[in-house]
This record gives C-alpha cells, structure tokens and sequence, in this order.
C-alpha cells in the first residue's frame, strides 16, 4: 500500500511539474505576445504612465502566478503531510525533487522579472522621445495660441492707432482753423489773453490793436467782445512771444513761463545805456567792455563768499549826476553786476541779479562802502546795506532806490583820506 502511494505520488508530482513548465511557458510567451502588441502600437501621445502601468501590470501578473505556483506546493506539502504519515518516508530522492521544483519555479519568477526590466530599457529612450515630443507639441500649441492672440491684438492696436490719428488730424485742422480766425489782423498775434473785440460781422481783433474802426471791414467796431475767442485762447498751446524761444505751453503755464523765459527782454543795468535786448544776450552785450570794466565776471567761490569792487571819482565831487561802469561777479552760477550812480546830490550803491524777483528773493547779501585803503572792518567810516539783490526785470528808473544811499556829506568822509577821490564796495552773499 505504501509503494502503491508512492507511486502516485511520484506519478502526480511529475505531472504537476510537467505542467508548470508548460504554463510557465506559455505565460511568458503570451506576456512576450502582449508587450510586444502594445510596443507595436505605441503612438506620439502615449506617455511615460501608461507604459509604467503595463509594466506594473505584467510585475503584478508574475507575483500572482508565482504566489498560485506556492500556494499549490504548499497544497501539496499539505495533502502529503495530512495523509496516513506514510509520505514521512519519502526518501530523498523525492525530497530533492521537490527542492529542485521550487529552484524553478524561483529562477523562472527571476527571468519573468528579468524580461520586464529588459522590455522596459529598450523602450526607455524610446519613452523618452515620446515624452519630448508631447511636450514640445504641447509647447508649439502654447506659441500658436499666443501668436495668435498678438497678432489679435496688433491689429486692434493698429485700428486704434488709425482712429487716433484721424481724430488728431481732424483736431488739428479744427485747431488750426480756430486760430486763423482769431489771429489779430493787425499785428498778425494770436491773443494770449482776453477780451478779444469782435466787430459786428464777426471779426476779432486784440485789445492792443483795437481802434475805432474794424481792419478787416471797416465797420465800426464797437465795444462788443467775444466770449467764445477767449474761450478758445484759454485752450490752446501758445508759443512764447519772445525771439529765441521755441517754448509752446499752456494757456496756465504761459504767464508763469515769460516772466522766468532766458530769453525775455531786459534793459543793460547801466544807467546811461539804453539798449535793450534778450537776457540770454546780455552777457554778449556786456563782453564788449563798453559797460562794464572786464569782460568775464570774476568768480566768487563758495569758501569766502564775497568781493571786492574799486572805483574812483574821476571828475568834479561837486556835479549833480555821475556813473561808472560795472563790475560783475558770477556767484553759484549766477551773475551779480555792482554799479554806483550819483544823481541830485545822492549816491546809490546797487546789485542787480540776471535773475527773476522769485530767484532773487532767495538770496541776501550785505554791501558796504569804505575807505579803499582799508577793509570793511578797518575803515573808519563805512555804510553798510543789509537785504536781496535787485531783479534785472526791475524797473530801471527804480534801481537806484533798491540799494544804499548815501548823501554828499557821507560820501566825503569816506573820500576824506584817499588822494584820488578812490573808494571800495565790498559784498558777501548768504543764501536764504
């Protein structure tokens, strides 16, 4: 009964073994079949997942195949253990038969698994590529999409740019048409303030050229003014009316602008020169030694901050009215010009700044005449005047009252030790 057992036994493990082998097999030549079947049929939008996917499908396969392979020859392990205790007396053939069963099943797991890495390798660059090309694609959809929208929006831009240009040309022509008619025919000026005057047929003419008749229709002009003139003026870009000046503002810039203009027009400070020119041509005027005493301002540094200027009395002490031509200094990159006059039995001691009331205001300085031989300091008599220069944009009739004065008396002491009727004005500025 026993060698009846074993027998069948024998018989049954052969069969079983058999059979793996040939399942095992057939397994790995189906799995071959599919992965080269999905390798085949790889397109460029499959990516990196899916193939992992059927990688890991095939690594699940294989454990579970491997794990029915344990489970039945842990079966069998059981059934022959569970039996009449006659398996116990197996001999070691068979013992070693079932060994060598789960070295191959063991080494068949290991080359299933094997076979996957190397499917898997081959078709890494090949992965790869299909990635960059998806990606790339992806990329190149991204740029297409954006080209299109730029050149959406230039084309809405140019539109608009269309538009913006007829509508400036239109407002041009609507400008230029407004101010042709309310250009002055007699001076050929366009108004820079109100009122502007209307005759009764409509034409305009400014307030400094208005006379009792209309120049263009030889009306009478009446006293009628027109609201509609002014309030085209009041928005419209002016040119500055000075020569020189390329500055176009604003109807509420332009006031502001002619009084501070470079190029606005101002008379030479000396007193018995009447010329009158730019401010940016003033210095040119003053080069020619004619009213000053040297062509270039000496300058004044920022350590001492101040001058000194000479002059003599070359004539009678006794005459009414006397002038000297100016020293100019340039101080901070502004010009200062010193200057004294007599007229009526007074002497007036000025600074006048090439500046406007405003820049001046921002200024002291402190004049003092004396003796020449001496220093404001060491001078016996000395008279001192304590305040801002004057504007070059002053009236030139009141500059002389803009400064110190001193009376005949005053002036002979200070004259009272000098052999040439010499005396000195020194200067220091302070800035507010």
């Amino acid at each position: 009964q026993a060698y009846n057992c074993l027998i069948h036994f024998y018989k049954r493990k052969m069969s079983l073994k058999r059979g793996v082998d040939v399942l095992e097999e057939s397994s790995i030549k189906e799995d071959e079949l599919k992965i080269k079947k999905n390798c085949t049929d790889l397109q460029i939008d499959v990516n990196e997942n899916k193939i992992d996917n059927k990688a890991s499908d095939l690594e699940i396969e294989s454990k579970e195949a491997s794990k029915t392979y344990e489970e039945e020859i842990r079966c069998l392990k059981l059934e022959i253990e569970s039996g009449n205790n006659n398996y116990e007396e197996l001999d070691d053939a068979n013992k070693k038969a079932l060994t060598e069963l789960d070295i191959v099943i063991e080494e068949n797991k290991k080359q299933h698994e094997a076979q996957i890495e190397v499917l898997k390798a081959q078709h890494a660059e090949e992965i790869i590529k299909v990635n960059w090309k998806w990606k790339w694609k992806m990329i190149a959809t991204k740029i297409s999409v954006q080209e299109k929208k730029e050149k959406k929006h230039a084309v809405e831009i140019e539109e608009v740019r269309t538009k913006m240009e007829e509508v400036e040309d239109e407002y041009e022509y609507l400008l230029a048409q407004m101010k042709e008619k309310i250009e002055c025919p007699v001076c050929m000026v366009i108004p820079s303030s109100g009122p502007v005057y209307v005759c009764p047929n409509g034409h305009f003419v400014c307030k400094k050229c208005k006379t009792g008749s209309c120049p263009t229709c030889r009306v009478a002009m009446g006293d009628g003014k027109s609201l509609l003139a002014v309030l085209v003026i009041e928005n419209i870009d002016h040119e500055c009316k000075y020569d020189y000046c390329e500055e176009v503002l604003s109807f509420d810039k332009l006031e502001n602008h002619e009084k501070q203009c470079k190029h606005r027009i101002v008379s030479c400070p000396k007193v018995s020169c009447r010329e009158m020119f730019p401010l940016s041509k003033l210095m040119e005027h003053l080069g020619k030694n004619t009213c000053t005493f040297k062509a270039v301002p000496k300058v004044i540094d920022n350590t001492s901050k101040s001058g000194r200027a000479e002059f003599r009395i070359s004539g009678d002490l006794a005459a009414k009215k006397l002038t000297w031509n100016m020293y100019t200094f340039s101080y901070e990159d502004q010009i200062f010009a010193i200057f004294p006059t007599k007229s009526d039995n007074l002497y007036y001691f000025t600074m006048v700044m090439f500046e406007s009331a405003e820049v001046c205001s921002k200024y002291s300085i402190e004049m003092e005449v004396h003796e020449r031989q001496s220093t404001s300091k060491d001078s016996e008599v000395s008279f001192k005047f304590c305040g801002s220069p004057c504007s070059i944009d002053e009236d030139k009739k009141e500059v002389k009252y803009l400064g110190l004065t001193l009376n005949n008396r005053s002036m002979e002491k200070i004259l009272k030790k000098s052999k040439d009727n010499s005396f000195s004005v020194s200067f220091s500025f302070f800035q507010k």
